[in-house]
């Protein structure tokens, strides 16, 4: 059964991908893995209302045309300095304004005091639109709760497996033994 709904998940994921890429094509936006993830980010900001997707932190609309500009970055919402967490569910598009505002401290952190042209009751509201597991993350609670109860296997640590692998290839081969390693996508 698990094999199956992960095989399920594995394919609606491509699906929304190839959708993804016929779109980028349609925009005459380059198929890059970036370009991609905008666009699955930017589809998370207000799933229901394709018009109304919104700048979690200025409230702004982000609309198709903006979202592939220099004013809208891919952001970490917890901050990747302090929890080394690259994954999709932690990141959202923002305005690049928002973004340099916010700079290295959670959302809470950031606008809870609804500082000087941001306000906090807009930012809380607009969080509530994005999907549970990116959500809690603008809460007061978000850094305690992600190193206490969220913490998961960061992709550093894929990329610390990946080096190792090449290393102890490297090793073995020049102890003459014959090695070859298989990328970690053709082991799954």
């Amino acid at each position: 059964k698990r094999k199956s709904d992960l095989e399920k998940i594995q394919r609606e994921n491509k699906e929304a991908n190839d959708e993804r890429r016929k779109e980028l094509e349609r925009l005459g936006q380059a198929d890059t893995y970036d370009n991609r993830m905008r666009l699955r980010l930017w589809e998370e900001l207000n799933p229901a209302d394709p018009l109304d997707r919104r700048c979690p932190y200025t409230g702004e609309q982000i609309g198709i045309k903006r979202l592939f500009t220099d004013e809208v970055e891919i952001e970490h919402i917890l901050p990747f300095s302090r929890t080394l967490d690259d994954s999709a569910a932690n990141k959202t598009v923002s305005l690049r304004r928002g973004n340099r505002f916010k700079g290295a401290r959670t959302p809470y952190e950031a606008f809870s005091d609804s500082p000087e042209d941001y306000d906090w009751n807009t930012v809380k509201d607009l969080a509530a639109n994005l999907p549970n597991n990116k959500s809690w993350r603008f809460g007061p609670d978000a850094m305690e709760r992600y190193d206490t109860l969220e913490r998961d296997f960061l992709a550093r640590h894929l990329n610390d497996t990946r080096y190792i692998s090449r290393m102890v290839r490297e090793y073995l081969r020049r102890t003459g033994a014959d090695v070859w390693v298989t990328p970690g996508h053709l082991t799954s």
